[in-house]
């Protein structure tokens, strides 16, 4: 029979596994055109190279830029590849980004792509 210590020990484990070293960051203004004002959250890892990589993490239908951040590996393995991750968040109360929209689909339209470009 397993002992409750060695379970608690194994899930503090696997939960730990799961966290990033660092914290969600958000950025409220300031980072260029916006038009619909698509939410701006960053993981920065420490200890980047002088030009690190960039993953943009659009998250889904429903989600949000905390969920995604906690809910996916990308914070991890910014840590263990240094790399910056983008954590767009949805304006609209569904929290689904524009995916369809002349503005979203054209250069420069004025839709959430805009946005997340300009972050």
């Amino acid at each position: 029979m397993v002992s409750l210590k060695t379970v608690l020990a194994t899930l503090a484990t696997v939960i730990g596994a799961n966290a990033a070293a660092g914290s969600l960051q958000q950025v409220a203004s300031g980072f260029g055109t916006n038009p619909n004002n698509v939410g701006f959250y960053y993981y920065r890892p420490s200890g980047l190279p002088a030009k690190p990589a960039l993953i943009v993490a659009i998250h889904y239908c429903t989600g949000s830029a905390q969920a995604y951040f906690s809910g996916t590996q990308y914070a991890n393995l910014a840590d263990t590849y240094k790399y910056i991750v983008i954590y767009p968040d949805a304006p609209r109360s569904g929290k689904c980004f524009d995916v369809h929209s002349s503005q979203t689909l054209s250069h420069n339209g004025g839709g959430d792509s805009q946005g997340i470009a300009s972050m």
